[in-house]
């Protein structure tokens, strides 16, 4: 799909890239996670980082810190027991220890610590992300296919043993190049976070395989729009640190959806 774009809609879609590159690029963003640590019971201490962890089956988590670690909460130091949660479904919290954040949330049925350094190498030698060039042909339009569901259980970067669990009221349906497509939603309108994760046939070469993310649009009279053009690459495509949902099976598109944002390195299709 090609079409010559206008002005108005070109600058539109940069200035949007440039937001989700500003986001991806901030100190404490998806590139600053240096190493991933999953709690359990046991009180263990966590390569480079202070304190003793421990996380109970309710997802309350226990850190036995000294004074001389330097953590702070909310801008004030803590030390000698400190209790977070519980954390339950996608909670988090933080503590700070100098630079560095230490991100504490529930994920994938766990407990996880990460740490988020702004000096991280992930961070400093980020070039950049390309993308396929805006088309208008990719705003697609879809039907809403009511069908609520509960904790839609899907794969996570997390690891092969664990999975995470999203609501989904129903799916969105549309035609491309001919071929009756259908996606699971995640999130609501109402929230304003409706969502899918997929892939397509681009990820043999082009956009990064395991996933890929695009918001959608809900109108007032019920119908949707999909901004293909707007699809983002996964934390997990930038870090080993990243817990990211996979697509459920029935989103891997068998056809290719060649807009939004390419795989980290790859250059745009001549």
């Amino acid at each position: 799909m090609t079409t010559q774009e206008s002005t108005g809609f070109t600058d539109a879609y940069a200035a949007w890239h440039a937001e989700i590159e500003t986001a991806r690029t901030a100190p404490f963003g998806p590139l600053s996670a240096t190493a991933l640590h999953w709690l359990t019971r046991e009180p263990s201490a966590l390569p480079g980082l202070p304190g003793i962890w421990s996380a109970d089956a309710d997802g309350t988590v226990t850190v036995e810190l000294g004074a001389a670690d330097g953590v702070e909460r909310g801008g004030a130091p803590v030390s000698g027991t400190v209790v977070l949660g519980p954390l339950t479904g996608t909670a988090g919290t933080a503590l700070t220890w100098g630079d560095v954040q230490i991100e504490v949330a529930a994920r994938s049925g766990g407990i996880i610590v990460r740490p988020r350094d702004p000096n991280s190498p992930d961070r400093r030698g980020y070039t950049g992300t390309r993308t396929f060039p805006a088309s208008r042909d990719w705003v697609v339009e879809a039907r809403f296919v009511p069908a609520p569901r509960d904790g839609v259980e899907v794969a996570s970067a997390a690891g092969s043993d664990r999975t995470q669990h999203y609501d989904s009221p129903g799916s969105a349906e549309f035609t491309i190049d001919g071929r009756d497509l259908s996606l699971t939603l995640f999130g609501s309108a109402e929230a304003g976070d409706l969502r899918a994760i997929f892939s397509d046939a681009t990820g043999a070469d082009l956009t990064f395989p395991a996933a890929r993310f695009v918001g959608v649009h809900a109108r007032e009279d019920g119908s949707l729009v999909i901004d293909f053009n707007r699809t983002t690459n996964p934390p997990c495509a930038y870090s080993a640190s990243a817990t990211c949902p996979f697509p459920p099976p029935e989103n891997r598109l068998p056809v290719r959806i060649e807009a939004g944002e390419l795989r980290p390195g790859v250059a745009p299709p001549a």
